[in-house]
């Protein structure tokens, strides 16, 4: 057996940087040749012990920067202007209850370039959103940072224009959540309905069968007094011929 540090992941073998024992023909017939490892003389191994040490050193780094970077993007507060079907300003008067649709959406690179103007590096495909943003609205996102960080971030999306952004946060922030009570509010009704619905119908199959089951008893019950009739027909008739 032979002792060799892997360059590379090797399946069923182990991962970069290991050091693992395999055959000698193994090692010098595919492995060292295709360089996927090297031989583990005792340079080598300082040497993996020394790689080993400044991975952690990143990894610790890496970590401590995360940590901070989650610690400031939760204590920012950020609020993107966006163009919206009909802005604040116009002829036709906002309701301070009105959703306003967006031009398009807010989307994960939106996220990843303010935070990015903020000063805080974040690749957008690190950046989830908590639902769709195509409303004004407040929301939320998760921004992925190195070590498995995880920093929550709220946001608000207002009308492009808004002069008095805090009115303006509190005017959308209270737009959704009454549309939000009144999705509730139809989704109850529809649940009511639907229910209603399948009462109705189980009245009218039990009403059905409870008249085919009806019917059934008075066929025979007719029945049977049709056969009992010529039956009593047929026994008069029997005696008056005994009479002749």
């Amino acid at each position: 057996m032979m002792q060799i540090i892997l360059r590379e992941d090797v399946p069923n073998l182990g991962v970069v940087g290991e050091l693992v024992a395999v055959r000698d023909g193994y090692a010098r017939n595919f492995l060292i040749p295709q360089g996927k490892a090297v031989f583990a003389s005792v340079r080598s191994i300082r040497e993996l012990e020394h790689q080993k040490r400044l991975a952690a050193h990143r990894r610790l780094q890496a970590t401590t920067q995360a940590q901070s970077d989650k610690q400031r993007i939760e204590g920012l507060s950020i609020c993107l202007q966006a163009k919206v079907a009909q802005a604040l300003g116009e002829e036709a008067e906002v309701a301070p209850t009105t959703l306003q649709k967006l031009f398009g959406s807010i989307g994960a690179r939106d996220i990843a370039r303010v935070l990015g103007d903020l000063g805080v590096k974040a690749d957008h495909r690190r950046v989830t959103l908590s639902e769709p943003v195509r409303t004004v609205g407040k929301f939320a996102a998760q921004v992925r940072l190195e070590g498995g960080v995880v920093a929550k971030l709220p946001f608000w999306v207002i009308t492009e224009g808004a002069t008095d952004i805090e009115a303006e946060k509190r005017r959308v922030e209270a737009a959704q959540e009454a549309a939000r009570k009144q999705r509730a509010s139809e989704l109850e009704a529809e649940a009511k309905a639907k229910a209603q619905a399948r009462q109705e119908a189980a009245a009218k199959a039990e009403a059905a069968a409870q008249a085919a089951a009806s019917g059934d008893s008075e066929s025979a019950v007719g029945s049977d007094v049709e056969e009992s009739e010529e039956t009593s027909a047929k026994k008069s008739k029997g005696k008056k011929g005994a009479k002749k």
